[in-house]
Parts: structure tokens; C-alpha cells; sequence
């Protein structure tokens, strides 16, 4: 199954990444795997349980805060007799981030093994302007160097289509 998979990426990128029109596929590709990892953490990552516990613990911390600062000492044994709780709390959400950093991580070594048999690592898609000239970079070379921005410049964008998506209700 993965063969065949394989095989038929590879028939349809062929003709892509050859002339003037490798660089662009390829850095299609590349997005295209960032949206897809996107959205693969945002389908394992609970936003809503995420939402809340910060919610709660920047609540606990503002009441901690107006302790110290009012120097109220039973006013903060009262806040602190909650910090077990408050530190369960920071616990379970550093675990639901954590599930969709690992699902992420998975889909790039997913993603980049797949690209990496159907393209071929070493094949060259993008001429790189260096100091001594251009040089041909190869598609696992372009995947990677691609790999330090996407992710940035795709949350950005999935921002900004959700802020235009709630200023039009």
C-alpha cells in the first residue's frame, strides 16, 4: 500500500519538479505539509480544556498577585491552600500541549519520508543564491530550510483567516 502510494506521488510530481516550475511545487509541498500537520495538532490538542485552565490559573494567580500586594497574609494562605490543585492544572495543560507537539513531530517524519521516496532526497528542485553564486539545493535540503518558517508563517495565517472569519459575524 505504501508502495503503491508512493509510486503515484511520484507519477504526479514528476512532471512538477522538473523546470521552472520545481521551486514553486516544491515549496507548495512544503506548505501543504505544514497545513496538514496544522491541522493534524488541532485535531489532538483540546482548545477548549486548554482555554479553561489558563483561564483558571491566571484567575489564581491575579488572586495571588492582590495578596501580596495588600499584604493580606490570611488572604494568601487562603490563595495558597489552592496550589497543589493550581499546579495539577499547569501539569494537565503542559500534557495537552505536549500531545500536539508529538502529533506534529510525528506527521514531519511522516511527511518528510513520504516526499523524501516519492521525490527522491537528492533530487534538485531550487537554485539558492550563495556569496560564490547559485547553487542547486536538493528537495530534502528545501523541506528542511522551509521547515523553520513555515510553521510560523501557517499559524500567522490560520490567525488571520479566524480573526476575519469572527469580525464577519
Amino acid at each position: 500500500m505504501y508502495a503503491e502510494l508512493v509510486e503515484a506521488l511520484r507519477g504526479a510530481l514528476d512532471p512538477l519538479l522538473s523546470g521552472r516550475v520545481a521551486a514553486l511545487t516544491a515549496t507548495a509541498l512544503v506548505y501543504l505539509s505544514f497545513a496538514l500537520m496544522r491541522t493534524i495538532s488541532a485535531l489532538v490538542v483540546n482548545r477548549e480544556k486548554i482555554a479553561r485552565i489558563e483561564a483558571e490559573v491566571n484567575e489564581w494567580e491575579e488572586r495571588r498577585r492582590r495578596a501580596i500586594e495588600a499584604r493580606d497574609r490570611r488572604m494568601y494562605e487562603r490563595v495558597m491552600r489552592e496550589r497543589s490543585r493550581i499546579e495539577r492544572l499547569r501539569w494537565e495543560m503542559s500534557k495537552e500541549r505536549l500531545k500536539g507537539s508529538i502529533a506534529s513531530i510525528i506527521a514531519w517524519l511522516t511527511f518528510f519520508k513520504l516526499l523524501w521516496d516519492a521525490v527522491g532526497g537528492g533530487r534538485p528542485v531550487v537554485l539558492l543564491p550563495l556569496p560564490t553564486g547559485y547553487s542547486k539545493a536538493p528537495f530534502f535540503t528545501w523541506f528542511l530550510l522551509n521547515s523553520f518558517w513555515a510553521g510560523a508563517l501557517i499559524d500567522r495565517a490560520w490567525r488571520g483567516v479566524k480573526a476575519l472569519v469572527h469580525m464577519e459575524r
